[in-house]
């Protein structure tokens, strides 16, 4: 703190007084982890980071950051996850014709003369910037004939074969057959790793392209540990939204597997703790299929019927429900017509209204009433027959 008089927080951050000779002032940050411990306001909570959250953490900020959007293109993820199952890489062609054909909506309205095919080029150049694909070059033993692909950094003029152990000349292996490159992912990213990693930084880009205005960094943790009274609970998805109303947004995310009440019950758990201490928070179920099974739909609803009002910085009171998002609504480009951010466009209520939006769209609801009973002001929902 030198050099700092004063120091005041304001509702876009902090604002720091200091005098005008002052050489240098040394600005204090906050730990992402701090920040959730501190609204939990309980020292018998505990918080961590699981080491699927570390690495996802590590993953992201070589993609751009958690909120770097990269994975809410639908065609860069179906990259990724093709070369996640080829052990022996992909070539560069099929890389690009996989963004390409694969891309949705992107590269957006607003690309100008940006053709398809060029935008495949510019988002598979940019995964190969980023270092998680390892160019391997095909090379073809001349004593057993065994192909294998090698490493770039493994090559050199002479070569020895994994199978027979003989050596053999690398201008002789391209001699006996054309030379190939593959681009596989680093040897770090499994494909499970992958398929989790995807959902999780498609859903944290989301997050932050719903606010409306400018605030300050969203504290963020990927893979979130809370032991609370006695018990463990993982969070894949956890941000703080320093926007109007201060949420916290508590997610489950899924590739392909199903939401469990399981699932429900232990973030269910911790949004309880933190409206005991006055912490608005809401709750986010994102899957990368294209609808959520009906079981996933039973158990979601029965959530929302179990859901109380919560009062937004304004004084309007809304249902607090679950933030629900597929596939198709995480691969949306930021000005699309269709982006999540414009669900709540006609009566601003932040992401508590645009998580009403997406119970409508994907749940089946079709509305809701509040309803004073002898336990306070609770809420009654109208449902669909059929949540398709």
């Amino acid at each position: 703190m030198a050099g700092v008089d004063h120091v005041r927080v304001t509702d876009s951050g902090m604002a720091l007084g200091t005098q005008a000779h002052a050489e240098y002032v040394r600005v204090p940050f906050a730990f992402n982890l701090d920040v959730v411990r501190l609204l939990f306001d309980d020292d018998s909570v505990a918080v961590a980071q699981s080491d699927v959250g570390k690495f996802q953490s590590r993953a992201a900020q070589m993609l751009g950051g958690p909120f770097g959007g990269v994975f809410n293109q639908p065609g860069v993820r179906a990259a990724v996850m093709l070369a996640a199952d080829k052990r022996a890489g992909v070539p560069l062609q099929h890389l690009r014709q996989i963004v390409e054909h694969r891309r949705g909506e992107w590269p957006g309205p607003f690309a100008g003369r940006t053709e398809p095919k060029e935008y495949a080029r510019q988002q598979v150049n940019y995964l190969l910037h980023s270092g998680i694909f390892i160019p391997t070059l095909k090379v073809h033993c001349g004593h057993c004939r065994v192909e294998s692909f090698v490493p770039a950094d493994d090559l050199g003029a002479t070569m020895t074969c994994e199978f027979c152990g003989q050596s053999f000349n690398l201008a002789l292996s391209h001699g006996l057959t054309p030379p190939e490159w593959r681009y596989r992912l680093a040897a770090h990213l499994r494909p499970d790793q992958v398929q989790a990693l995807l959902p999780a930084l498609a859903t944290t880009s989301l997050l932050s392209q719903l606010r409306h205005s400018e605030e300050p960094p969203l504290s963020n943790v990927l893979g979130l540990e809370v032991t609370i009274a006695g018990r463990k609970i993982e969070i894949d998805v956890a941000v703080y939204l320093p926007d109007r109303d201060w949420a916290v947004v508590l997610g489950e995310v899924k590739t392909a597997n199903k939401i469990d009440e399981n699932d429900i019950a232990n973030l269910e758990s911790l949004r309880d703790a933190l409206l005991a201490k006055g912490v608005r928070c809401l709750l986010a179920f994102s899957t990368l299929k294209n609808v959520f099974s009906p079981e996933e739909v039973s158990h979601l609803r029965a959530l929302i019927e179990r859901s109380r009002p919560v009062t937004l910085s304004s004084g309007v009171s809304l249902p607090n429900l679950p933030l629900v998002l597929t596939g198709p609504d995480l691969s949306h480009h930021p000005m699309s017509e269709d982006h999540p951010w414009r669900w709540d466009s006609k009566d601003y209520s932040g992401v508590f209204g645009t998580a009403i939006t997406s119970c409508k769209r994907n749940l089946g609801l079709k509305g809701y009433a509040f309803d004073n009973g002898d336990a306070g002001m609770g809420v009654r929902f109208e449902w669909a027959a059929d949540a398709s």
